[in-house]
């Protein structure tokens, strides 16, 4: 990161923080929407970039104080620019630091941020994306299991890869006896779109409950049209694995594009195996 960078990323405006291992979502995020947008501009008419979540546009990490680009101001920097951004946050306050900050990037025009619940406010959000001669991909980065698939099926309704924070280890897990015994319409059955994750995780053994959870999602997607699946799993400071960046595609070549990505993890080293 240049000076120039550093500069512009130390604004003075609204600044959550996240964990360090926030560096990680975005280090794959980057090099994914890099590859996305190069590679299909001479394909596609339109790219679209859709992020649900897209809080403030720059973290600070917790523990180090250290200035970081978010997921909506990384995908205004790609090399071949997008069509558009459609870019939802329902915190007011991080919702104006985000369009000051892309207005600071002077890209302004293509953006629209649309303030609150993405799950009320979807169709608003994907209103500016065409049904038909437009390839978009959607981030989906909420704070625990807050992404309706309800949602994620109007998102679906256009050609649109998805990269899911699945928050299995961080709220699923925890939490899932909780959804399971007090609350028939709980924030999981809202995620996951159906309440079959209950016989799912009580037929299974509790160290698998993470990998069933994220297979059972992926089968709920399949009804969606999606066909092609990667992840990558987060881990904490302790090295507490916390919840998987998950990713799907109708197209094989959205998956390759994906683990090329992952071929470099955020400290440069090669990754092997998929």
């Amino acid at each position: 990161m240049t000076q120039r960078d550093r500069e512009q990323l130390d604004d003075g405006l609204v600044t959550p923080d996240v964990g360090r291992w926030a560096k990680r979502k975005y280090h794959f995020l980057r090099r994914y929407l890099e590859m996305f947008s190069t590679s299909m501009k001479d394909k596609w008419p339109e790219r679209h970039y859709v992020d649900l979540f897209a809080s403030a546009g720059v973290a600070r990490i917790r523990d180090s104080g250290e200035l970081v680009a978010s997921s909506a101001v990384l995908a205004a920097g790609v090399p071949d620019p997008f069509t558009g951004l459609h870019l939802c946050e329902r915190d007011p306050l991080r919702a104006e630091a985000l369009l000051k900050r892309l207005q600071a990037r002077g890209v302004e025009d293509r953006c629209r941020v649309v303030v609150g619940d993405v799950n009320a406010v979807i169709d608003e959000l994907i209103s500016g994306v065409p049904k038909s001669g437009a390839l978009s991909v959607a981030f989906a980065d909420p704070f625990g299991l807050h992404l309706d698939f309800e949602t994620v099926q109007r998102l679906a309704d256009r050609r649109c890869d998805l990269i899911v924070l699945l928050a299995d280890n961080m709220d699923a897990l925890r939490n899932w006896a909780t959804y399971y015994m007090n609350n028939p319409a709980s924030t999981l059955d809202r995620f996951m779109g159906e309440a079959g994750w209950r016989e799912l995780l009580s037929e299974t053994s509790s160290d698998r409950h993470a990998e069933a959870l994220r297979r059972r999602y992926c089968q709920r997607l399949e009804t969606l049209g999606y066909a092609h699946f990667g992840w990558e799993r987060v881990f904490n400071s302790r090295g507490r694995d916390i919840y998987t960046l998950l990713y799907a595609s109708r197209s094989k070549l959205g998956l390759k594009f994906w683990r090329e990505a992952a071929k470099v993890d955020e400290g440069g080293q090669r990754q092997l195996g998929f």
